[in-house]
């Protein structure tokens, strides 16, 4: 491997999102529970599903909530994109007393690469509302 692609490589590797990088790219729909959890049981796991326009956002956004101080037990992209075209990214959380606390700061520590205000939120089985991000 020559050298200055190298550096190009660890460029884009250490390179952080920074605000309005996944603008236009994420989509504000959220489901929650439409999944099947794979780290446990749907009775003490969350599967949260957020929705991008391709592959590389959906990595870069599941990486950014791995990484950041979230209350999470794993994170995802699915391997192909669903009927739409979009890729999912799925976060399990544990299903406790922390559960929205932990969303909700999800929600406002993305809102900073994503630029999305409002978001429609869709419960499997129970319909959906729209969530303000502060």
């Amino acid at each position: 491997m020559r050298l200055d692609n190298l550096e190009t490589n660890q460029t884009k590797i250490f390179e952080g999102l920074r605000p309005g990088d996944l603008e236009n790219l994420v989509l504000p729909e959220i489901t929650v529970d439409d999944f099947e959890p794979k780290s446990g049981s749907p009775e003490n796991i969350v599967v949260v599903s957020f929705y991008a326009k391709d592959l590389e956002p959906a990595n870069d956004l599941a990486s950014f909530i791995e990484r950041g101080a979230h209350d999470i037990l794993d994170t995802e992209v699915s391997p192909a994109p669903d009927e739409d075209g979009n890729y999912l990214i799925f976060v399990e959380m544990n299903r406790d007393d922390s559960l929205m606390e932990s969303f909700m700061k999800i929600l406002q520590d993305i809102k900073k690469i994503v630029n999305i205000d409002n978001w429609n939120v869709e419960f499997y089985q129970n319909g959906s509302i729209e969530v303000p991000v502060k």
